[in-house]
């Protein structure tokens, strides 16, 4: 399947609701569609359709060139593309993903989101390494932001063990940010260990807003969300708001049906997730009783989950 019209669709600027018309016109084969004369579309839609058509050149260019740095770029359509992902975000779902490393990573049978602030206290990176060794230990995928502090201690704990990771990138694959995290990391890429990942059209720097729309990847991908450390939803610094991204991640979880844990530590956020019921409180014990617990708690929710009625669910936004 080529993934070119698949590209210029996902970053061509219409919004979901329109890219839906686009694919339900194509009814799934875009390159067909699209080289028969976009049948069946009219107005704005076509008019931006055959405006982001004349970029088509430059995107084979860079096309190739990630083919050529060993990038894959995965149409919805495809199917190496991770059912759960179409599953659980629905009309929400990205078109595309820009993969480097083992692409069946993203269809792992068991997985855990390890997230937490940047700025965590020492206990809380210890623990979210800790997480990470004794999770990619028992054979689950971990998956993280890959951002400065819990994410990345995660991930370490997972290399001790030489276990598997998903890292969610805020940026482009092409970014300076991700040829930097793959210089570092080129053993556990190349070893199959580690997929990096990203939605973003692939020379996209790093935003807040990106940080933020990742969130949602993050737990799509995973079976149960793990909280190392967390700051209050918001807070106000100099005069401005500014948005807890783990918050963020955890209020995903709650809208997408993930269950949530979060380290029973002294802090602020961490103590708000429990009394506002929107996580379950994980023991800091030094050894590995507390993981054991959760997914203990995890296989019980599941069971429990398994004889109930399915909640509606919105269409998808292309097909399985």
């Amino acid at each position: 399947m080529n993934p070119l019209y698949w590209m210029l669709l996902a970053h061509s600027g219409l919004k979901t609701a329109e890219k839906m018309q686009v694919l339900r016109a194509a009814d799934g084969n875009l390159e067909d569609f699209v080289e028969g004369g976009l049948p069946g579309l009219s107005g704005n839609i076509r008019a931006v359709m055959e405006k982001i058509l004349e970029e088509a050149a430059a995107t084979g260019l860079l096309l190739g060139e990630l083919k050529r740095q060993g990038i894959r770029v995965i149409p919805g359509a495809a199917p190496e593309y991770p059912v759960r992902l179409k599953q659980t975000l629905r009309q929400n779902t990205p078109l595309v993903l820009y993969v480097a490393g083992e692409v069946s990573l993203l269809k792992s049978k068991r997985s855990i989101a390890i997230v937490g602030s940047r700025n965590a206290i020492p206990e809380a990176l210890e623990l979210a390494r800790r997480a990470g060794r004794y999770f990619g230990k028992e054979g689950y995928a971990v998956v993280t932001g890959m951002a400065r502090g819990a994410d990345l201690e995660a991930f370490h704990g997972v290399r001790e063990v030489a276990g598997k990771a998903i890292g969610v990138l805020p940026y482009g694959i092409s970014a300076k940010e991700s040829f930097r995290l793959l210089r570092e990391y080129q053993e556990d890429v190349f070893a199959g260990r580690l997929a990096l990942l990203s939605e973003l059209h692939p020379d996209a720097p790093w935003k807040a807003q990106y940080a933020m729309m990742r969130n949602r990847i993050v737990v799509a991908l995973s079976d149960v969300l793990l909280v190392a450390q967390t700051g209050l939803k918001e807070t106000v610094e100099q005069g401005k708001k500014r948005m807890s991204g783990t918050w963020d991640a955890v209020a995903q979880a709650k809208r997408l049906g993930r269950p949530v844990f979060v380290f029973d530590l002294p802090i602020e956020g961490n103590q708000a997730l429990i009394a506002k019921g929107m996580a379950q409180a994980l023991a800091t014990s030094p050894d590995d009783q507390a993981f054991m617990q959760l997914e203990d708690t995890l296989a019980a929710q599941a069971n429990s989950k398994s004889s109930q009625q399915p909640p509606f669910q919105p269409p998808l936004l292309f097909p399985e």
